[in-house]
């Protein structure tokens, strides 16, 4: 029987990283690994894969919305039969994962083998989390479905603002435990093995088709100059929930990710190519503003929507 184990957590909260932490902790076990992304190029997947981790990549909508709840359901199915000892989900950032719990029922009899769900693990960025609380029901609801919730990127919230958050967590789901950190540097087994259910009733997610987040892939067709591409990025991150993904520039191929208006350019030690992801805090208007900004930032030719 396989543990499974959710992350949720907000664009950018840090579920990726604490994914990461958590293959290193259990790298002698036999892992599985669903990664699912809004957008239609799977960035995540990429920054977590290694040799001998079987893995599948869930692109294009949440894993809890019927636009790709069946090929999630496929994966589930699937990996039950790989004898695996775990198998983590790392959702979406806007994922809604209230229906988890009917989804494992509806399948049960056809599992090779069962899963022991203990619950999910949501991560909070402690950054963004208070102002977006009052205005993104996912937020809420990956908080009140959670049975551990990982306070994250603590070293940049002021004590007021955490007693804030901890005050926020502690009325949405009291039955939570809850870990303040920075870069998800938790201990992992404590945090995976007495992870434990809320006692919530399962509902249908609301995550829908017509709900989902206005996503574009940003494709590039020669060199990206570092100064322009850095220039765009400050121009755009205030129309958008999350911006990651690859681009080949003038000064090798760098790992691109922003959150709110921080901007990361990190390198990257392998092959890509340029796919940014761009995940709209504006609706479609954000086809405007990447037209608008492609050219003034002197990318035309350069980047393509």
């Amino acid at each position: 029987m396989a543990k499974l184990v959710l992350l949720t957590g907000f664009l950018g909260a840090g579920k990726t990283t604490l994914l990461k932490r958590i293959l290193d902790s259990y790298q002698d076990r036999k892992i599985g690994v669903i990664v699912n992304e809004f957008g239609k190029v799977n960035v995540d997947a990429r920054l977590v894969e290694r040799p001998g981790l079987v893995m599948d990549e869930l692109s294009n909508g949440s894993i809890f919305c019927a636009c790709i709840k069946d090929t999630f359901v496929d994966s589930l199915i699937e990996m039950s039969s790989r004898g695996l000892e775990y198998v983590f989900v790392e959702a979406s950032g806007l994922a809604d994962p209230a229906n988890m719990n009917q989804i494992l029922a509806g399948i049960e009899h056809v599992l090779t083998e069962p899963y022991e769900y203990p619950g999910a693990i949501c991560i909070i960025d402690g950054q963004t989390f208070a102002g977006l609380y009052e205005i993104l029901p996912a937020i809420n609801y990956q908080l009140e479905f959670c049975g551990a919730a990982i306070v994250n990127k603590a070293d940049l919230v002021s004590e007021e603002d955490l007693q804030e958050i901890l005050k926020i967590i502690a009325e949405a789901n009291p039955e939570a435990r809850v870990y303040v950190t920075s870069y998800g540097n938790v201990d992992i087994p404590e945090l995976v093995e007495n992870l434990h259910q809320p006692e919530k009733t399962a509902r249908d997610s609301s995550n829908t088709v017509e709900s989902r987040p206005v996503t574009f892939v940003l494709r590039g067709l020669d060199t990206v100059p570092m100064e322009k591409l850095r220039d765009f990025l400050e121009k755009t991150v205030d129309s958008t929930y999350r911006i990651k993904g690859f681009a080949v520039t003038d000064e090798g191929i760098k790992e691109v990710s922003t959150v709110a208006t921080n901007i990361e350019i990190n390198d990257w030690p392998e092959e890509a190519e340029t796919e940014i992801v761009v995940i709209s805090s504006v609706g479609i208007r954000i086809m405007s503003v990447l037209t608008h900004n492609i050219v003034d930032c002197g990318l035309k030719g350069i980047l393509r929507i």
